[in-house]
């Protein structure tokens, strides 16, 4: 009944002591006579001077050392974490650099950010041996497999898992990742501009493979790397300090170690200067290519090494499988065909050399112009538009992508046993020209052909959503409809009216009031949206304003307006801050039941066309099913568990259990009932630019004054005088106007004749 009680540190002190000195003295007894001479003199000269424990250590005999750390390293290589674990591979070449320079690094304010990445070293390399048993072992995967062409030769799972939505949720996302382990999927791909998220979404990884006791060579793992992206509106939520002169005064190699260090991509260079404020020339010092508004291409040797020293202190594998290289198509701009193949050729020998070293098995490239582009119907324009020049025309698609050009690259690159082996696409039931589009440049094949005749292994990714012209999602998903459509509108309106009522409460003492008030356009979200409402075509683009654009400057007006009012008013932004999250609430409910029966005449379009697909009861099961027959392996944004859990255990085609005859597959590229191209307007023809500051009210931005406006009908320029100064004969200085130029003309003219 009595529980033995436990040993303190102080009495478990002694019994160690006494252990040690047992098992020492008995190891030491079957030394020979010089270890226990030298001993002996040790000891017994211990009362005369003071020994340390180094000097003690020096004058053992060379049998007897011990390396106190080697039992810790023992145990440690159990673990999978061995000493040598930091120092192999990807590991040992850039993970040192990466701390040492954020060790080093100062942020955008002068502090030091110091910090330690949370990765866990994950050793091995995916090997045809391994992934054949991961799959082997699979109960969704074992016959729902591809094996790729030699020299690569592994077994890839049909569906494969992208980490790039994982940042929603970290740890809902790491629970998934781990599901997937366990059930047998065996690709995942890692962005090359990987943030801190992926050091918990590596760790997860190893913590998977450590518990269940798996391999890492029966996992492949893929990196995008090429594109640097700015986030939405990162201006109005950081507020960094920043500096465009970065470029001009030649700081680049600065530039390229704060990028390796503080994972630059994925934060879009918050510590450096914003994409969307240089211009093209500024971007080509840096050996930068525009893709559009915010996003440019880093496609050279100095940012694909950046690239690889964001991913070991990101994740820090031992060695990438497969690297594919996104944004080439900004390299194919109209140069001459030798500077853009020497170019190419710079990046593939720069892989080639990475494959000798170790740190890369296979590399390829990621592309949605590698297909023959989307046919889109684009409306008239209106003349009375409001929209910029370069909008006034269609815009003009990018080039498709030459396989064959690039093959020669790789044998110029790598020899005929090059290590070009993976190309990666969209593919969906908007963007299916992979399969259903002879290419420009060979009539014969399609993508999916062409690449299958020369040993190229095909990638698919964004099964369930297409991206239009305007850069917004639409997702092929089943989204909540309402039952009572008519109250929820008159709900909606009821509260815009009272948001807005309470906006004019307080409007005139705004406009009034000092320059520390906050601005109206951050605080009236109603006015706001109002205003700009014909912007949201779908409840993506309305959910990334209210995100990213509205609530930051929102939050941030409120609370300013809270603290510096008194009681009335405190009461007054509690009451507008609820009615405006009611308004936005009933909005989005208002988007989805848009989207939910858009989604419904899709499902039964595809019903109607297939009906083998009739048999899947979902509509994401639909999309994710017909994806796989577009390309050798699909990956998905599972960064949800019941999204696994829907595509492979729920799916009527786990295991490859339900083949899709070719001519439905055919069928469903055909029709454009299924297809995302024209439903959202191609482009914002009709779409007037947001709200901006001194539209809503009278109230004045702070520094105002110091702006000038110029009317652009009656243009006057301060810098340039309206009347010229001419000093004439006498001693008093007279103006001289037009008029007074051309009488004088006129007068000197008839002198002349005379």
């Amino acid at each position: 009944m009595f529980r033995k009680p436990s040993c303190t540190a102080c009495s478990a002190a002694p019994r160690r002591v006494a252990t040690s000195i047992t098992a020492t003295s008995a190891a030491y007894s079957n030394n020979n006579t010089t270890a226990a001479t030298a001993l002996t003199s040790i000891f017994l000269n211990v009362s005369k001077r003071f020994f340390s424990r180094k000097s003690i250590e020096e004058s053992l005999p060379s049998h007897i050392k011990v390396d106190p750390h080697a039992q810790a390293i023992k145990d440690k290589e159990k673990e999978g974490i061995g000493r040598d674990a930091y120092a192999s591979g990807i590991n040992g070449i850039y993970g040192n650099r990466a701390e040492s320079a954020m060790r080093g690094m100062l942020g955008p304010k002068g502090q030091a950010d110091a910090r330690e990445s949370r990765a866990v070293p994950i050793l091995g390399r995916a090997t045809v041996q391994g992934t054949e048993y991961t799959l082997d072992r699979s109960t969704v995967f074992e016959h729902w497999r591809y094996r790729c062409p030699e020299p690569v030769g592994w077994h890839l799972s049909k569906l494969g898992s992208a980490t790039c939505k994982m940042v929603d949720n970290i740890g809902e996302a790491v629970e998934s990742l781990q599901l997937q382990i366990i059930k047998g999927c065996n690709v995942f791909e890692i962005d090359g501009s990987a943030s801190e998220i992926h050091q918990s979404v590596a760790r997860g990884m190893f913590e998977a493979l450590q518990a269940f006791e798996l391999d890492r060579s029966g996992f492949v793992v893929v990196a995008r790397c090429g594109l640097i992206t700015q986030p939405p509106f990162q201006e109005e939520i950081t507020k960094v300090e920043t500096s465009n002169t970065a470029a001009v005064r030649n700081r680049i190699i600065p530039l390229f170690e704060r990028y390796k260090a503080s994972s630059l991509p994925a934060t879009s260079l918050k510590s450096g200067f914003r994409i969307s404020e240089l211009d093209d020339t500024q971007l080509a010092r840096l050996n930068l290519r525009r893709v559009n508004h915010r996003t440019a291409a880093g496609l050279s040797p100095d940012w694909l090494d950046a690239f690889f020293t964001n991913v070991a202190y990101n994740t820090r594998f031992e060695c990438i499988d497969v690297l594919l290289l996104e944004g080439i198509h900004t390299l194919f701009d109209g140069r001459p065909d030798e500077h853009v193949d020497d170019d190419v050729l710079q990046l593939f020998a720069y892989l080639e050399n990475q494959v000798k070293q170790g740190v890369l098995q296979y590399y390829g490239i990621s592309s949605p112009h590698l297909a023959s582009p989307v046919p889109r119907n684009y409306p008239k324009m209106p003349p009375d538009a409001m929209v910029p020049e370069h909008l006034r025309q269609p815009p003009k698609e990018p080039a498709t992508i030459n396989l064959y050009r690039l093959m020669a690259l790789a044998e110029r690159a790598g020899g005929k046993h090059h290590h070009f082996r993976f190309v990666q696409y969209p593919f969906n039931l908007t963007q299916h020209q992979a399969m259903s589009a002879p290419l420009p440049y060979d009539g014969r094949h399609t993508l999916a052909t062409l690449a299958k005749a020369l040993g190229l292994t095909t990638l698919g990714y964004s099964p369930l959503e297409t991206t239009n012209l305007m850069q917004l999602p639409e997702r092929y998903h089943n989204f909540p409809m309402e039952a009572d459509l008519k109250a929820l509108r008159m709900n909606f309106f009821t509260v815009c009216e009272r948001c807005v009522l309470k906006e004019m409460e307080v409007k005139e003492s705004l406009d009034k009031g000092p320059d520390t008030l906050p601005p109206i356009e951050d605080l009236f979200v109603a006015s706001v949206y109002l205003a700009a409402q014909r912007q949201f075509t779908n409840v993506f683009f309305f959910s990334s304003w209210v995100n990213h654009y509205m609530m930051p400057r929102f939050r941030r007006a409120i609370t300013r307006f809270r603290e510096a009012s008194g009681a009335d008013m405190k009461e007054w932004a509690k009451q507008y801050e609820q009615l405006i999250s009611d308004m936005l609430r009933m909005r989005q409910r208002m988007f989805e039941h848009k989207h939910g029966r858009r989604a419904a005449s899709f499902n039964m379009a595809i019903d109607h066309i297939s009906p083998t697909l009739a048999r899947c009861p979902m509509l994401n099961q639909k999309a994710i099913n017909f994806a796989t027959y577009g390309c050798d392996a699909l990956l998905c944004g599972f960064h949800v568990s019941r999204y696994f859990h829907e595509a492979t255990e729920l799916n009527p085609a786990k295991d490859g259990n339900l083949p899709i005859p070719e001519h439905e597959i055919m069928a469903l590229c055909e029709t454009e009932q299924v297809s995302y191209a024209n439903i959202s307007p191609p482009h914002p023809y009709m779409l007037e630019p947001l709200v901006t500051q001194n539209k809503i009210s009278k109230q004045r931005q702070k520094g105002a004054e110091y702006l000038v406006q110029v009317d652009p009908q009656n243009p006057k320029f301060p810098d340039i005088p309206e009347e010229l100064e001419a000093e004439s004969e006498a001693e008093d200085h007279h103006v001289v106007d037009g008029e007074t130029i051309a009488a004088e003309k006129t007068k000197t003219a008839t002198a002349e004749e005379k």
